[in-house]
């Protein structure tokens, strides 16, 4: 039984060795870019999700957008992310970049709600006091 043990920890260990990594690709994605587009990704897919027949009514290919926003194509893309994807500790530099990103953008849309409340409070209580008016003097 150990020598069976032995025997498939050898191959398993000599069967892993020949893993090469992908090489880098031309043109290459630093981290900046590279957090950049994935951030876009990350928007992207999460708006979808939320309210995706704005995205077909309005004819926009996430794809698309993003790779002409950026100035990439989807090979490029798919050589930089396979690229990254076989190095974890510059992957996850890369998402790190991105949850900031992602932080930012959420500060910010929380920030424009609770003013948008605060406007609709304003005008609703201006409003409030414009009908008690109008009923007043109706009376």
């Amino acid at each position: 039984m150990r020598k069976l043990i032995a025997i498939l920890l050898v191959i398993t260990i000599g069967a892993c060795s020949g893993i090469e990594r992908t090489p880098k690709p031309d043109p290459f994605f630093d981290t900046e870019k590279m957090a950049s587009i994935m951030t876009d990704v990350y928007l992207i897919e999460g708006s979808m999700t939320s309210n995706r027949k704005s995205f077909v009514d309005l004819g926009v290919v996430p794809d698309q957008y993003i790779y002409s926003k950026h100035g990439i194509d989807s090979i490029s893309f798919k050589n930089n992310f396979n690229y990254y994807a076989d190095r974890v500790e510059e992957y996850i530099e890369v998402l790190e970049l991105v949850e900031k990103r992602l932080l930012v953008v959420k500060d910010s849309v929380t920030l424009r709600q609770s003013n948008s409340k605060k406007d609709i409070q304003k005008i609703d209580s201006i409003s409030k006091s414009k009908i008690d008016k109008v009923l007043e003097s109706v009376k």
